[in-house]
């Protein structure tokens, strides 16, 4: 979920510069004004009406005496100050973050006291440079045209089917259950779209509780009234396990967690055969394994995101679930073995395999690097929300460039979609040069303000997303039966 950061480096100074002192008394009347000398326009690498990659990591201003910086004026791209580092041996480069989008219009201004020639009175003159960035690339795709699964059932591939005829074309809308297992938030974005969400996604979260007072994943009820309204239906899995032995043994349920920080639980073991780590991730496949089953006697194709979000941030090394812990073999190697378990021991046709990737801008060889691979995959998806501060203009670049790195990654052959988001772009307008498979919007607090999600969805932008007459509602899907 982050920017792809460019460096903009300034070979320059900048500073407001202080009269020099020759002599000081107590009445400090006998200052000495330097001479002003001219600080003389800088060499800059970019000129006005260039365009271009957004590989370009570095921009220069060269001076010819070394200046600093004025921190009480802002050096600006695009009216948004950047960050600015003065390089500390030569006193010549000032370092900007910069993010660049694909087809953009760029205007770098440098105030004209935002620099100053260090031990001069004089600032160096304002800078204005007007440039472009190019166009996306042209994005081949040349999707499989079957499932990973050769005996997947008719309705899978009929699914499948209509997903690969309307890519491009138009995307489908979703929304998630969270950890309920029911329809209240798909619900809930029906009543201010006026729409229903082609597709729901609901969460194995809670099954080790199954079948409690509160939940119980043998009721499919749920599930298949979205099936049979003629939508489509998904699960994930935020996969709890012990946090240690004990609770294991001991079947305190109460002390399985998902995220890192809050089990030991070891990933490494439990694909070793023996371990108690093994029978439990094996006890807990064959769990969900049974309830994937109804499914598929119900004749319920579904859509199947497990293991997602595996690496966390590739930019920060820093998985955020158990499964991501080990490294990215030991992540593929179980997804590899759930893939056995749930299809080959199972007998579970009715899946469509789903990879959620974690892209970061300048990982894409990482997020590759953990990637099962296309005979493991039938489609890749992207969790994209936006980032605090970033404007709707700078997140719908990135989400563009999102899609443009997955499908890189998978050389065309496979769909990308939008596995989860929560602030919602217009997809239903990006669709032709961001051909998105589907949008899940998160689940999120729907009862403090009405009026929005908690992601800053308003009800009239939710409508408006929905409304568009490029995204698939339930509404318009075609009969599967």
């Amino acid at each position: 979920m982050k920017n792809k950061i460019y460096r903009l480096t300034l070979l320059a100074a900048a500073a407001a510069v202080l009269p020099m002192v020759s002599s000081c008394d107590d009445k400090h009347d006998d200052y000495v004004i330097p001479d002003s000398i001219p600080v003389a326009a800088p060499v800059v690498s970019v000129a006005n009406g260039d365009v271009l990659s957004i590989d370009v990591d570095e921009i220069t201003l060269t001076f010819d005496v070394p200046v600093a910086l004025n921190s009480l004026v802002s050096i600006t791209l695009n009216d948004n100050p950047l960050k600015a580092k003065v390089d500390a041996e030569t006193r010549k480069v000032v370092t900007l973050e910069v993010d660049l989008a694909y087809a953009t219009s760029y205007t770098l201004f440098v105030p004209g006291r935002a620099i100053a020639g260090i031990g001069h009175a004089a600032f160096a003159d304002e800078i204005t440079v007007n440039f472009t960035t190019k166009a996306r690339p042209v994005i081949d795709t040349n999707y499989d045209a079957s499932l990973i699964n050769t005996n997947a059932t008719e309705s899978a591939k009929a699914v499948y089917n209509m997903l690969l005829e309307q890519n491009g074309k138009k995307v489908l809308s979703g929304a998630s259950a969270g950890d309920g297992n029911n329809n209240k938030f798909a619900d809930w974005v029906s009543s201010h779209a006026g729409k229903y969400p082609a597709l729901a996604c609901y969460d194995f979260l809670h099954h080790k509780r199954s079948g409690e007072n509160w939940i119980d994943y043998t009721d499919i009820s749920a599930a298949t009234a979205q099936w049979n309204a003629g939508g489509l239906v998904s699960y994930m899995w935020h996969w709890n396990v012990p946090t240690d032995e004990d609770a294991y043994n001991n079947k305190d349920w109460n002390k399985y967690a998902f995220y890192c920080e809050d089990t030991n639980f070891d990933i490494a073991n439990a694909l070793t055969e023996g371990t108690w780590e093994n029978k439990v991730i094996l006890e807990d496949i064959d769990q969900v394994a049974g309830y994937l089953k109804q499914l598929q006697e119900a004749g319920v194709p579904v859509i199947w995101r497990p293991l997602h979000e595996a690496a966390g941030s590739h930019k920060y090394n820093n998985p955020w679930f158990w499964w991501g812990r080990g490294g990215v073999q030991a992540t593929i190697d179980l997804w590899k073995l759930m893939y056995d378990r749930l299809v080959n021991h199972h007998g579970l046709n009715n899946l469509i395999w789903v990879w959620t990737a974690q892209w970061d801008a300048g990982y894409e060889a990482q997020m590759a690097e953990a990637y099962p691979g296309n005979e493991f995959v039938d489609i890749v998806g992207i969790d994209s929300y936006r980032n605090d501060g970033e404007t709707d203009e700078q997140y719908a670049a990135r989400v563009a460039e999102s899609y443009a790195a997955l499908n890189e990654m998978v050389g065309g052959k496979k769909m990308v979609a939008v596995s989860e988001c929560g602030y919602m772009i217009d997809y239903g307008t990006t669709v032709a040069a961001t051909p998105w498979a589907w949008f899940m919007v998160w689940n999120s607090n729907i009862t403090d303000n009405p009026a929005e999600d908690g992601f800053g969805n308003s009800t009239a932008w939710i409508k408006s997303v929905f409304e568009n007459e490029n995204v698939i509602n339930r509404e318009d899907m075609p009969s599967f039966k």
